[in-house]
């Protein structure tokens, strides 16, 4: 218990905390920047890109903060001087200055729980790998030799897909999905093959090969990390759900640059809709059907379903009560002497200490940190040090 009390109070675990909570106003901001880009793009590609940006962008974000939070080795630090407790000041000073406390002592407990969260989310997305990695290997048997030839010819029509995809059908996959990178693999129900006219089974396989081209099983697995790493933080789970929106969008785009009929692949969704496969995508659950059998039918008349207008109000009251937050929990040293100033009672003149001018940090130290804390005497006696050893003993 001492141990983990011990690394919560390490300046590391303050960085860290302090890095996630300003992450949170962070990714505000970044979902806000693609709410406007999805309100006015149509291109899937340019909403995927963007979606992938934003993504890109707070990660980078916690990046930068992390290492702009974690203290210089160089940089001067002064050893805090143990003092008797001071009287409480008048005017509310003692009352900001415990909310300040209290904000620097909650903000390092967000570390382990952060740990003990990222220590959750990927030991579910190991689980999941390992459920697909079952998916793949049980329950499962090659497809007839003539849809195996058809598949290759698939492949060579949609120009890109250089990979040698085997077709397997599988008696546990509820709809078709893509599994591996570097050996990938499409499964298809039992029954699906046999089940729905030949020209609807090409366009889902025509889906499933456009997954493999953009290497969307990989993208998954980055985003999926991506994911357990900001769990805390709502808008990496609304990019992430943008990003697997406009990915189904951007394979069904693909489909029909290929295959021509548009039609067609709608009514092949919609047949899978009736057989309760109740997708075409990598991942089975990626995108919403109806949307998708919309846009590919009536692609004048689409529009941005992700609830524009709500989605970028509730931005806006989060980037402002994350800032208000901010700017209270630490507000500028000019603000703390202003207080300070206008609440503290006036020294008579013949009471005050004579205190030499000193150079920062110590005259910092002195008139800012300790201001509220040190008494006339210790001033006196801080005053009369001559040397910066003295000072930070």
């Amino acid at each position: 218990m001492k141990a983990f009390e011990s690394f919560v109070h390490t300046s590391f675990a303050g960085a860290l905390g302090w890095t996630l909570f300003h992450s949170l106003w962070q990714g505000a901001i970044a979902a806000a920047a693609l709410a406007l880009v999805l309100s006015i793009a149509r291109s899937p590609r340019i909403r995927y890109a963007c979606a992938a940006l934003a993504m890109i962008a707070i990660l980078a974000g916690v990046v930068v903060t992390l290492i702009w939070m974690i203290p210089e080795p160089s940089r001067p630090f002064a050893t805090p001087i143990v003092l008797p407790a001071a009287a409480p000041l008048a005017g509310g000073i003692s009352t900001a200055a415990s909310g300040r406390l209290k904000m620097s002592e909650i903000v390092p407990w967000l570390t382990p729980l952060w740990i003990a969260g990222v220590i959750v989310f990927y030991l579910r997305a190991v689980a999941s790998w390992a459920s697909a990695r079952r998916l793949r290997r049980t329950g499962v048997c090659l497809a007839p030799e003539a849809w195996q030839c058809r598949l290759s010819a698939l492949a060579d029509r949609l120009l890109g897909v250089t990979a040698s995809v085997s077709l397997l059908e599988s008696s546990i996959a509820a709809a078709p999905v893509v599994i591996g990178f570097l050996r990938p693999v499409i499964l298809t129900p039992v029954g699906m093959l046999a089940g729905m006219p030949a020209s609807q089974i090409e366009c889902i396989l025509l889906h499933e090969l456009a997954h493999i081209r953009r290497a969307d099983y990989l993208a998954n697995l980055l985003q999926t990390a991506a994911e357990s790493l900001l769990f805390y933080n709502p808008a990496i789970w609304w990019i992430s759900h943008v990003i697997r929106v406009e990915r189904e969008n951007c394979c069904d785009d693909l489909v029909v640059s290929a295959d021509g009929d548009a039609h067609d692949y709608a009514t092949a969704l919609s047949a899978l809709a009736e057989n309760r496969l109740t997708t075409a995508a990598l991942p089975a659950n990626g995108g919403a059907l109806v949307n998708r059998i919309r846009r590919l039918l009536y692609p004048e008349t689409a529009s941005p379903s992700f609830l524009m207008p709500l989605f970028s109000a509730g931005l806006v009251v989060l980037v402002t009560a994350v800032a208000a937050t901010a700017w209270q929990s630490a507000p500028p040293a000019a603000r703390q002497i202003a207080q300070a100033q206008s609440t503290r009672p006036a020294l008579p003149p013949a009471a005050a200490p004579a205190v030499p001018e000193l150079e920062t940090p110590w005259r910092k130290w002195l008139n800012e940190d300790v201001t509220y804390i040190i008494t006339d005497a210790e001033r006196d006696a801080f005053g009369r040090l001559q040397t910066d050893d003295e000072r930070e003993e």
